[in-house]
């Protein structure tokens, strides 16, 4: 099969990768919006003040803001009336900056520790963060809550779980909350909210646990009443509730059916809802892969009409009168977004902040599509046919997300763009335990990585050849991180897959739980089993041992700092299968860990991945 260019000047790999454009942590102050906007030139994190289409950086450009903290960080600055203090990704540590720009001072100096989730506490004058503290002996690092004052001094708030995360303060600073949660839970299995009172120096006084049911409790924060909230899967949804002084209930009225008001907190500073000025509750809710702007006011819930029609909201911020997002669209960049108009008409404008171009290329939108289950159940993917639209079967490339418990949003991503106008239909699957169908979804990957995802990746694809849209001759699955894995699997339980990738995917579960991190270091007993009783099951869902059943070309992408999945694994997992006559090509990158940020090698991904393909389409 001859594959051709349906676009006559198709985007580069460059242009693809220089597209990128990304923003997170919103903050309001003072009529302005604050936040980190991810530079594709650079691949660091800028801290920028977004005001009428302007994006102005506040710190010298040596700096990045991003933490580590379990590898995956987030939470990585916040404000005070005047500065920003924000984590240097270089060296881990607490900075601060004036909001004015210029010169930063760094405020810590912990050796073999990192910080996130950073909150500040105006009545003290001080931070409140999570510290990771990586002791050289010991098998794991010790994660706590601290303060850390403006001397740069940091003292212990609690400690003995875990994990901790998301710090909350009450507007008076009388009371902290925060989320806590021990092995072999992940947070959005099973965590437990904390309060406390607070001393005159800033101490808790007696920690009490607050949440009353074992499930996946998420942001909690305080109304400016004084009244605790936090998110929980009570009922299968991730949903809102008020804390009366001894549980948990829902907010009044009908609450939206099938919507989730978090995401799974991989990361750090996620933020779904808050309150305006009028003490109304504002929240982003996700229904089947798309996102929603909802208003509580102390009695009902309203789903809002934005006026801009995105795909997927975040970041919510709400303070000084202000209400920001960062939205995110099918058919163009990225935008940090102002809110306004009147909510008692059910409809709210969006006026630009920041971002929002239209792309100088053909679009394909994804179509939200679902693969039929022997149980008569569906898998939901999103399916971006290539421009060549009417050109069928097409050539076409599974996409496997890195959770697995995250998801894909129906976003215009150049990456994917990039494969469409070259004729390439692409599907982005979220199979079994992704994030946004409600806790029950999520945990059908309980015990069964390794064969529900590869289920629903090989019934997707079926569903495609059945259709008459894919080709079954070039039919294409790459994943990164656990999709890779995915991938992996995929390619030794069917022949479906022309040739497959991965990218930093894991091919040897059973030593994950040995040399991994701490975040993530028993997750896999959730994911597959015990590792002494189970041995046989990991035996039996590891690619490495399954090698000898893969025949379909791979090409692998790996990082050598990667902490997560260490570059022996992909060794180990070429060699076998040059071992076995079967074509591969591996391409290591010295200065990257688990994820790409350098553009020059997310650009050489994709150029190599274009042509190992093209090889085999050709044959």
């Amino acid at each position: 099969m001859f594959l051709h260019d349906p676009v006559e000047h198709p985007i580069s790999a460059a242009e693809a990768v220089k597209a990128v454009r990304e923003y997170a942590g919103l903050r309001t102050q003072g009529g302005s919006a604050y936040g980190v906007s991810f530079d594709s030139r650079t691949g660091k994190n800028q801290l920028c003040r977004f005001e009428a289409g302007e994006l102005e950086s506040i710190l010298p450009a040596e700096f990045s803001v991003r933490s580590r903290v379990h590898e995956y960080g987030g939470g990585a600055w916040c404000l005070s009336s005047h500065n920003a203090f924000f984590v240097n990704d270089s060296d881990q540590q607490i900075w601060c900056a004036s909001l004015s720009g210029g010169f930063a001072r760094q405020l810590t100096s912990m050796h073999r520790s990192r910080f996130a989730d950073l909150t500040f506490d105006s009545v003290r004058q001080r931070l409140i963060a999570i510290c990771e503290t990586h002791t050289q002996g010991q098998p794991e690092p010790e994660n706590r809550l601290v303060s850390v004052g403006s001397d740069g001094r940091v003292r212990v708030l609690a400690e003995g779980a875990d994990f901790y995360a998301s710090p909350a303060l009450s507007p008076d600073g009388s009371e902290l909350a925060w989320v806590e949660w021990d092995h072999p839970n992940q947070p959005w299995l099973s965590t437990r909210v904390c309060a406390a009172s607070l001393s005159d120096l800033g101490y808790p006084k007696e920690k009490r646990v607050v949440s009353d049911v074992e499930r996946a409790w998420v942001q909690p924060r305080f109304s400016p009443d004084g009244v605790l909230h936090a998110v929980v899967d009570r009922d299968d949804w991730w949903s809102i509730e008020s804390f009366n002084g001894e549980a948990f209930t829902p907010l009044s009225g009908d609450k939206p059916a099938d919507t989730e008001f978090a995401s799974a907190p991989w990361q750090f500073g996620l933020s779904s809802y808050g309150w305006d000025e009028n003490g109304a509750l504002w929240a982003i809710g996700q229904h089947r892969g798309y996102s929603n702007l909802y208003r509580h006011d102390g009695i009902r819930w309203q789903r809002l009409c934005l006026d801009l029609k995105a795909s997927r909201l975040h970041s919510l911020a709400l303070a000084d009168g202000e209400i920001c997002c960062v939205a995110e669209f099918s058919n163009r960049q990225p935008m940090v977004l102002r809110i306004s108009g009147t909510p008692d008409t059910y409809a709210v404008n969006g006026y630009a902040l920041h971002g929002g171009e239209f792309p100088d290329y053909p679009v394909t939108n994804p179509e939200p599509c679902g693969a039929p289950l022997p149980d008569g159940s569906r898998v939901p993917y999103f399916l971006y046919r290539g421009v060549s639209a009417g050109v069928a079967p097409s050539p076409t490339i599974i996409f496997i997300h890195g959770g697995p418990t995250a998801s894909t949003a129906p976003i215009l991503k150049s990456a994917i763009q990039f494969w469409t106008q070259r004729g390439y239909m692409v599907a982005d699957v979220n199979y079994r335990g992704s994030t946004g169908y409600g806790r029950s979804y999520r945990m059908m990957l309980a015990g069964r990585w390794g064969e529900s995802d590869v289920e629903d990746v090989e019934s997707v694809a079926h569903d495609l050849i059945y259709r008459g849209l894919a080709d079954p001759g070039a039919m294409f699955i790459r994943g990164n991180s656990a999709g890779g894995y995915t991938a992996l699997s995929a390619l030794a339980n069917s022949s479906l897959f022309t040739a497959g990738a991965s990218l930093y995917g894991v091919s040897e579960p059973s030593r994950l739980n040995d040399v991994t991190h701490k975040f993530e270091s028993r997750y896999l007993s959730w994911l597959i089993g015990d590792p002494v009783a189970d041995s046989t099951r990991y035996l039996e869902r590891s690619p490495l041992h399954n090698a000898h059943r893969i025949s379909s070309p791979v090409i692998f992408f790996q990082g050598e700092e990667d902490k997560v999945v260490l570059p022996e694994q992909t060794r180990e997992m070429a060699t076998r299968l040059r071992e076995q006559g079967v074509p591969v090509e591996t391409h290591y990158f010295s200065d990257e860990g688990h994820g790409f940020r350098s553009p020059v090698n997310q650009i050489s991904v994709l150029e190599l991945e274009l042509a190992f393909y093209s090889r085999w389409i050709s044959q």
